[in-house]
């Protein structure tokens, strides 16, 4: 829970967890294989384990984010997860102690809701694929290989929803 006795420690190690850089694309780079850029962007060999080199692109927004992608169909959560990140980590820290109280909590309340937009976002688009999916299924049509990884995937992104939402 938010400013508990332990708020700013790790769990696991009871330390204070390092603060977020005001620029994160550096430290997501410097926690990956085979980084190439490619002009703006980069590319590099998702953290995940799947056997496609230079299958995660990188790049910086005009705000400071980083945008992810995975062409092998990992979630940022889970590459992130793999390099020992959150999703915070991919925006820049910013400075909230020079805000007013009633700035402060509008933003803490923003960033409690935007999960959950997400998460229902997720849930909506993949229900859309789980239904297509039982239509041809009821129809009788055979399903291909690529379909059925596609709604494997579908599953697993209900699942990650699911946890967002609990």
């Amino acid at each position: 829970m938010a400013g508990g006795p332990t708020a700013g420690k790790s769990e696991r190690s009871g330390m204070s967890a390092a603060p977020r850089p005001a620029a994160p694309l550096p430290l997501i780079l410097s926690r990956l294989q085979r980084v190439n850029q490619q002009g703006k962007s980069y590319r590099a060999d998702c953290p995940v384990g799947h056997s496609s080199s230079g299958a995660l692109s990188l790049s910086e927004a005009d705000d400071g984010r980083v945008m992810l992608h995975c062409f092998a169909g990992c979630s940022a959560s889970e590459v992130l997860g793999a390099l020992g990140l959150t999703l915070a980590d991919l925006y820049p820290r910013r400075d909230t102690q020079n805000l007013p109280p009633l700035e402060r909590a509008r933003l803490r309340e923003l960033a409690s809701i935007s999960p959950w937009r997400a998460a229902l976002g997720v849930l909506s688009r993949e229900a859309t694929v789980v239904e297509v999916a039982a239509t041809m299924i009821e129809r009788r049509e055979s399903l291909a290989a690529e379909d059925i990884a596609r709604i494997r995937q579908a599953a697993h992104r209900i699942h990650g929803a699911r946890e967002v939402l609990q």
